[in-house]
Parts: structure tokens; C-alpha cells; sequence
């Protein structure tokens, strides 16, 4: 008998027992229940620091994208998830907890662009990273004596911290709770005029309709990659754990992953040695061009930022003062400025790409403000103030957001609008973005 015919008659007589025994061997297995997942304790979590060291010895040295997802948002000892990290008790301040002007005038600015595409109802508005909900509150009492109802608006709030999500609740909700787990938002609450207010962990998940979308102080948070340009191209500055047994820099031996899908014209062209890119922020600026080009609305990005001149801008914040990124993570705010200049690439209409936004600014936030009329609103909260202290109070903080020497140049305003909207700017000039009076 040749081989054939013997491996012919094997097969014949040992695979029927092999597949009998496979299947009396299935076995199935109960999938655990994610609705009865639970946290562990706090006195259990293991610290940041100690997530991160672990990581490093496991796999290597991590990214500066890495690094600051897993600082900012581990979900027992991530920097956003433990304490309310906004005000004067906190690691830093913003606009909206200045002064009441600052929201109100956006909420102005929002209704007022608006008129130029039609009634603008019913209506989203969709904020990302609301911080302790301040400026969404000045947001509702301005569109309240504009004459929205609670019929005509719903909030929708992009946050992935249950402890920020609490303190926003507070400021805004009569009723709260949260939600099943298949459900797409997390929690939903009610104002006490009977507005709907939802929280989401993502922007995928908010509903697609007409929307403004609202990004104060949310870009500069999202992880970046950081590039440094060396002899041999450019390369990824990685953080690893040095010989004392503490987090330092180095620049990647080889060409990373990040390097080849994040470095392109015309951002590694010039003369430019250092490059900070987040592909999260650019995913997100992707997001509202096209939704606001689909579905239509606005959408108004304020931050502190730049137009591509800078190039190392990561640093660390704690009680209001800049500290090193890599020593004692979790306990300090992680940030970095925004490259407005990627924004608008990211963003911008060109030929056979699916987003189709107008992009207009950036332009500084004392222009803005200046343009939107806001030294208008100050005079009213001034003559309403009762008191000469509170004049002062007033004018200081207006001073604040103003001054080119504190906020007024470093913070900065960007804007997307739908691609049918072109013609229609050129004859009524956008506010706050065109130093021309528009004709609305």
C-alpha cells in the first residue's frame, strides 16, 4: 500500500473521533453582565504613578499621548475623574468663572449667527468638556429672554468625568439620574424650566441635528504627540524610567507609527525642529465641520493657542502654577497649546474630502469680545452694580479676559459653519470675526 492510501485510510478512522470529541468537549461559557462591573476602591487602585511604571516595564516607553490619556482619565485615579479641578481651590480658572459676561456674550453671538441661516429651532446645544457648568447657565438665561422655551432646546454635554458630571448636574439640574448602560447617553437630568439635559462620553453619541457646538478650554486637554527633527528625520519624544527610577524624556531610535501617519505636508515643511500633534483633536475638528455641514448649526472653538508658530508648548499646572508634566502625575493639569492652524486644516472644505466647513479665525479673544460688543454688556452690569466695589470687581474682571497681557491675546476664537453659509457671510460679515458691523 502506497503512502497515499495509507494516509487516505488514517484520516477515515481518526478524524470522526477527533470532531466527536471537539464537540462533547464545547462547553458554553456565561458572558459576565457589564451592568454588574464595579470600580475598585480607592485604598485598593493602585496610584497613577505606579500605573504608569508598570506600563513601561511591560511594554516599553509610552508616548506623551499615552502618558496624558492615562493621567487625565484612568477611572479611579485620573486626574479628571477624582475632584473638581476648576477655581480658585482648584489648578486653574476660566472665562465663564470670571465673569458672567463671557457666557452670556457667546449665548449673543450663537443666537445672532444664527438669524443669518433661520429660526434656528428646535435646537442642540452641545457642549464639550462644560467644566462646573457655568457658562451653559449664563447660556440659558440669555436664551430665555430671547424667548426659547423649554420645547425648543435640549442640552447635550460631552464629559467622561462622573465627578464633573455631578457638580454640572448640580449648577443646572432640578432632577437627575443616570442612565442603563445601553443607553447611549450616560445620565439625563431637567432644568427647573423642564429643558432636557444629557450627558455623553463622546461626541459620536450625541444626536445629529441642528447644533451649537461649544469647545471653551476642551482642545488644549486632548492627548498630543509630541516630534522633535533630528538628522535623520523626524522622531517621537517618548517617556520612559531612568535609572533613579523617575519618569524622563527620549527620542524614539526609529521611526514611530505616529511619525508616519501624523507628519505631513505642510506641517513638517520650513525650518520648524518641534512639532505637537493631537490626532484626537484633529478626529474631534473632523467631527463638527461635518456635522454642522450635514445637519447644520455652528460650532466655536475658544482656546489658548497659536497659528503654527510654536512648537514645545506641553506643561503641567498645579494651584495656578506651571509645574514639570512628569512629576507627580495625576495631581496636576496636563496641557498643551492649540495649533489653531492644524484646526482649520482638519476642518476646511477641499475637493473629495467629506467635511465641508467654512472655517473662519482664529482671532484673539479681546477682538472677539470687542466685535461681539461686549463692552456694551459691561456698561449695564456696571450701572446695575450697587456699590463702588463691585463696579471695580466688575471692570477687573472684564480686564481679565481682555488685557493682552493675561487672557485678551493668548486665548483665541475659531469657528465652523455650514459650506452653504459662504455667500451669505460675504454679505453679512460673521461677529465677532470681522472688524466690519453686520448688517443684522
Amino acid at each position: 500500500m502506497n503512502n497515499r492510501n495509507i494516509l487516505r485510510l488514517c484520516n477515515r478512522l481518526i478524524l470522526p473521533n477527533i470532531t466527536s470529541a471537539r464537540y462533547k468537549g464545547y462547553k458554553v461559557i456565561e458572558r459576565p453582565d457589564p451592568k454588574k462591573f464595579k470600580m475598585p476602591s480607592a485604598a485598593d487602585a493602585p496610584s497613577v504613578m505606579e500605573i504608569l511604571k508598570e506600563k513601561i516595564r511591560l511594554n516599553g516607553p509610552l508616548t506623551v499621548a499615552e502618558y496624558m490619556h492615562i493621567v487625565a482619565t484612568n477611572p479611579t485615579e485620573g486626574y479628571y475623574m477624582k475632584k473638581e479641578v476648576i477655581g480658585e481651590a482648584g489648578d486653574f480658572i476660566t472665562s465663564p468663572e470670571i465673569t458672567q459676561l463671557f457666557g452670556e456674550m457667546m449665548a449673543v453671538w450663537f443666537f445672532s449667527e444664527t438669524r443669518k441661516m433661520g429660526p434656528g429651532k428646535p435646537l442642540q446645544i452641545v457642549e464639550l468638556g462644560p467644566g462646573k457648568g457655568t457658562l451653559m447657565v449664563d447660556f440659558l438665561r440669555v436664551l430665555h429672554r430671547l424667548g426659547y422655551e423649554s420645547q425648543d432646546l435640549s442640552i447635550h454635554l460631552v464629559e467622561i468625568s462622573s465627578t464633573m458630571q455631578n457638580v454640572q448636574a448640580s449648577r443646572l439640574c432640578a432632577t437627575y439620574k443616570a442612565c442603563d448602560i445601553d443607553s447611549p447617553h450616560n445620565c439625563e437630568g431637567e432644568t427647573v424650566s423642564g429643558i432636557k439635559v444629557y450627558w455623553y462620553n463622546d461626541l459620536k453619541k450625541v444626536p445629529q441635528a441642528f447644533s451649537w457646538y461649544i469647545a471653551h478650554e476642551f482642545f488644549d486637554v486632548l492627548p498630543i504627540h509630541k516630534f522633535q527633527k533630528t538628522d535623520n528625520g523626524w522622531k517621537e519624544i517618548l517617556i520612559e524610567i531612568d535609572e533613579a527610577n523617575k519618569l524622563h524624556y527620549r527620542i524614539s531610535a526609529k521611526e514611530t507609527a505616529s511619525v508616519q501617519m501624523l507628519i505631513r505636508p505642510p506641517l513638517d515643511t520650513g525650518d520648524r525642529t518641534e512639532l505637537e500633534i493631537s490626532a484626537r483633536g484633529l478626529g474631534v475638528a473632523r467631527q463638527l465641520a461635518t456635522r454642522v455641514d450635514q445637519d447644520g448649526g455652528i460650532a466655536l472653538i475658544a482656546d489658548y493657542g497659536h497659528e503654527g508658530e510654536k512648537g514645545d508648548t506641553f506643561r503641567a499646572f498645579h494651584k495656578h502654577q506651571v509645574v514639570d508634566p512628569l512629576e507627580n502625575p495625576g495631581t496636576c493639569d496636563l496641557t498643551a497649546d492649540v495649533d489653531f492652524s492644524q484646526l482649520r486644516m482638519a476642518a476646511s472644505k477641499t475637493p473629495s474630502d467629506e467635511n465641508y466647513a467654512v472655517v473662519l479665525g482664529p482671532v484673539t479673544q479681546k477682538d472677539f469680545l470687542e466685535r461681539s460688543q461686549a463692552p456694551v454688556r459691561l456698561q449695564v452690569l456696571i450701572d446695575s452694580a450697587k456699590t463702588e466695589e463691585e463696579k471695580e470687581k466688575i471692570k477687573s474682571a472684564y480686564a481679565m479676559l481682555v488685557d493682552p497681557q493675561k487672557m485678551g491675546e493668548r486665548f483665541k476664537f475659531m469657528a465652523y459653519y455650514p459650506s452653504t453659509m459662504a455667500e451669505i457671510l460675504e454679505k453679512y460679515p460673521p461677529l465677532g470675526f470681522s472688524s466690519q458691523k453686520s448688517n443684522e
